[in-house]
């Protein structure tokens, strides 16, 4: 494919209400919009907006990448509307630019509101430990051969911690809460956030101290985010 194709990378972010003027007036220009998380339901005003916008819901990644590729055959501009940030933590999103940038295409992205910002506001994250912030994929880093690593020097947050399995006892679920528990004092808090969004408009947050967080982590899930603060004394 030439060079004149582009593949545009947006996001309404956690919810519809939070897409940018900027972001509109892109995908209206785009000769076609796939969106592998948002419909026709909540967030109609978006479909509406633009020219030609098909939703990919429930269609696999791989699926998903080779749909916006062949729109390239009749556009010269293809939109992808995710949400977040476009690349935090966005498999799909990652997967749809490789597969993009190997047939020659362009790739543009524009910014958006992540959980990360919404995490800040809501914890009054305004100060860091001296240490400064960790972020960590939970799940990635569980899945490698060293496993989860604890830092309780640096306040961190642990993302996509309901891919881990807790209910059972065992497994990277079991070494994540055995890890903490050796880490942090028992009366050491921490915090389970799930961001208000487009699915969830309410969302949560439960506290609780490393001893009782075995039962309040059956709550998370897959959009889950955790925050253990610094130990004091340690930063």
């Amino acid at each position: 494919m030439g060079s004149d194709k582009t593949l545009l990378f947006a996001s309404y972010g956690l919810e519809p209400k939070h897409i940018t003027l900027e972001t509109l007036a892109a995908l209206k220009k785009c000769g076609v919009v796939f969106s592998h998380c948002l419909d026709g339901g909540k967030g109609d005003f978006i479909a509406k907006a633009c020219p030609n916008f098909k939703s990919l819901r429930g269609l696999s990644i791989e699926k998903t990448a080779a749909r916006v590729k062949a729109a390239f055959s009749a556009c010269d501009l293809v939109g992808f509307l995710t949400y977040g940030n476009p690349f935090f933590l966005n498999a799909t999103a990652v997967l749809v630019k490789r597969a993009a940038e190997a047939a020659g295409i362009k790739v543009k992205v524009l910014p958006a509101v992540s959980s990360f910002d919404a995490i800040v506001n809501l914890m009054d994250l305004n100060e860091f430990s001296r240490a400064g912030l960790r972020l960590v994929d939970a799940s990635a880093a569980a899945a490698k051969a060293d496993g989860l690593t604890f830092t309780p020097e640096m306040d961190t947050l642990f993302f996509v911690l309901g891919d881990l399995d807790f209910s059972s006892g065992r497994g990277a679920g079991a070494a994540f809460l055995k890890g903490l528990g050796a880490a942090y004092p028992k009366d050491h808090p921490v915090s389970i956030i799930n961001c208000p969004t487009i699915e969830d408009a309410e969302g949560r947050l439960v506290t609780a101290a490393v001893s009782r967080l075995k039962t309040a982590i059956l709550k998370a899930d897959k959009v889950s985010t955790i925050l253990v603060p610094a130990v004091r004394g340690k930063a």
